[in-house]
């Protein structure tokens, strides 16, 4: 196989789980990663300014690492939407944030900012706008107006046009998730959107339509732990839209593939039902058989977390796809 396995990596999810930040991403950058995807948290530099990114991507620079940084309101791991406190949130639960011209007006302001920023940067190797922008997600089931997210993208092709552009999408699990996460529109609410042929209008040749897999998402019903499992059909989708990408002359990679498990609650987050180390092996090979070129693995400070534990078992599968690719 020749694929380029990368992951992504958030400071915030150290902190759920203890880690220290600049010391898990040193292991990080010491695994032999071909591509690492950070984001600008919006609220943290609002507060405390760029020096954790700064001193990141100076990490990842020096190990010559190549980036994909997100940039706009909604930045990965939860909960998602990063508006700092005093930006106005202009939507209702589920319902479509950024229509509000005064909010519209501060994301443009931060992306051109970030980017103009870090445009310089050579381990910059692309920009992610928003982060699953055509999903209902976070606390409030937010999704992002798409007139916004085409002035986002616009916005950064006017600083950088030669770096490409990835819009990505939590791509199909089953019915009754898909149905929860893509949004209504039009008339009465009558459309169900469709985020990756919304993504693939979005942008130009070269440009890279991204998709998150997971196969196994945990929750609770009636207070009894239970497991939601992807159709079988999960990876064969995700390899039709791959195909559809090329079609327009563009990419298709895989932005997260879930390689952690996603548990029901916390208590079973060390000795999880949901997701084990073989199915990161089993998934990853079912996206390399898809024809995914890059594959960034979704978990990396959850191995670190248990290999701190004494459980190396995630560290090495994560080893094993990489040393297969």
């Amino acid at each position: 196989m020749d694929i380029r396995v990368g992951t992504s990596f958030s400071p915030r999810r150290c902190g759920r789980v203890g880690l220290a930040v600049r010391e898990t991403f040193r292991q990080v950058l010491g695994r032999g990663f071909a591509i690492v995807r950070l984001s600008a948290y919006w609220d943290e530099i609002a507060k405390n300014g760029h020096g954790e990114l700064d001193e990141l991507l100076d990490a990842a620079r020096a190990a010559g690492l190549a980036i994909v940084l997100t940039v706009g309101m909604k930045a990965i791991q939860w909960p998602e939407f990063y508006l700092p406190a005093a930006v106005p949130a202009d939507a209702p639960r589920g319902g479509r944030i950024g229509r509000d011209p005064r909010l519209a007006a501060q994301v443009l302001s931060f992306v051109t900012e970030t980017v103009a920023r870090y445009r310089d940067r050579e381990e910059i190797v692309a920009w992610q706008v928003e982060n699953e922008p055509f999903n209902r997600s976070g606390p409030q089931h937010w999704w992002i107006d798409p007139g916004l997210v085409r002035r986002e993208v616009q916005a950064v092709r006017a600083l950088d046009p030669r770096r490409p552009i990835v819009l990505n999408a939590f791509a199909h699990f089953n019915a009754a998730l898909d149905a929860e996460s893509r949004p209504r529109h039009g008339p009465f609410n009558a459309r169900r959107l469709s985020p990756e042929k919304t993504i693939l209008d979005l942008l130009r040749p070269g440009d890279v339509l991204g998709l998150d897999t997971y196969t196994a998402i945990g929750a609770t019903a009636e207070d009894e732990p239970i497991v939601h499992r992807a159709d079988r059909d999960w990876a064969d989708d995700a390899g039709r839209w791959l195909r559809a990408a090329q079609a327009r002359r563009h990419d298709a990679w895989i932005v997260e593939a879930q390689a952690e498990p996603w548990e029901p609650a916390h208590d079973t987050y060390a000795d999880p039902i949901s997701f084990s180390p073989e199915d990161l092996v089993a998934n990853f090979e079912r996206l390399a058989e898809a024809g995914f070129s890059t594959i960034l693995l979704w978990g990396c400070e959850y191995w670190s977390w248990r290999a701190a534990a004494g459980d190396g078992r995630w560290l090495e599968a994560a080893a094993h796809v990489m040393r297969a690719s």
